[in-house]
């Protein structure tokens, strides 16, 4: 039984993956501001395989830190793993119109939650398989006009997780990877399209209006269940 930390379970690509780690059998400690009712009834009702740990990731040091960490990744028998999973796209428009609140919380959650949580993951796992996996954007490798802030976090994240890579590349029990999961039918595509209707910088939204209206958009649980999957390869970057 593998430990798992997942950030953002609330919704979208993050529940498929707690569902789908649940099925596999691993404990889970979901880490964000919100979850699901089913979410809530696992914890209360199987504490041994389910904890939630209320974090605001605006703020990244009010996630676990090292010491609340290990007990929790102690336990399994299978290694540890952490999925950074939780990501805001916004706020989308002209630099020089940003509401400077969303900016400054768009870096947060996307760049230094996931560094500051990966720093005191790896203080607190034993020894044994770890795997640390990244949940990027093919905008972290493009320009899309409007999305300055989430092209540049995930970009930002990208490197910060190539430099742990190259840390660990002697160390075949540690795993890094960045994951690209493509254009998915979830909450974060809608709040691209309705950013789409507005009158903010944004050239790119047909191209997200179609992919909808053409249903080329991937259920989460299939991509969820690939990105799982993959966890259970060879050891080794």
């Amino acid at each position: 039984m593998r430990s798992m930390v997942i950030t953002g379970v609330s919704r979208g690509l993050g529940a498929a993956l707690f569902d789908e780690a649940y099925r596999r059998g691993d404990r889970i400690l979901a880490v964000g501001r919100s979850w699901t009712p089913a979410q809530r009834e696992l914890a209360a009702t199987r504490p041994d395989r389910v904890r939630l740990r209320a974090a605001d990731l605006t703020e990244p040091a009010s996630q676990p830190d090292a010491g609340e960490l290990r007990d929790f990744l102690g336990a399994g028998t299978a290694g540890c793993v952490l999925i950074h999973n939780a990501a805001v796209v916004g706020p989308i428009g002209a630099i020089g119109a940003l509401p400077p609140d969303e900016l400054a919380a768009s870096f947060a959650v996307n760049l230094a939650a996931p560094a500051v949580l990966t720093n005191a993951f790896l203080a607190a796992a034993p020894p044994g398989p770890r795997h640390i996996l990244f949940v990027s954007s093919s905008a972290a490798r493009r320009v899309i006009g409007g999305w300055s802030a989430y092209c540049a976090t995930k970009a930002g994240a990208e490197m910060f997780f190539r430099v742990l890579a190259e840390q660990y590349a002697g160390d075949p029990s540690v795993r890094v990877a960045c994951v690209d999961p493509g254009q998915m039918a979830t909450g974060m595509q809608e709040e691209i399209r309705r950013a789409g209707r507005d009158e903010v910088y944004f050239p790119q939204r047909q191209h997200w209006r179609d992919s909808f209206e053409q249903g080329r958009l991937q259920p989460a649980g299939e991509v969820a269940r690939s990105i799982l999957h993959g966890l259970d390869g060879p050891t080794g970057q």
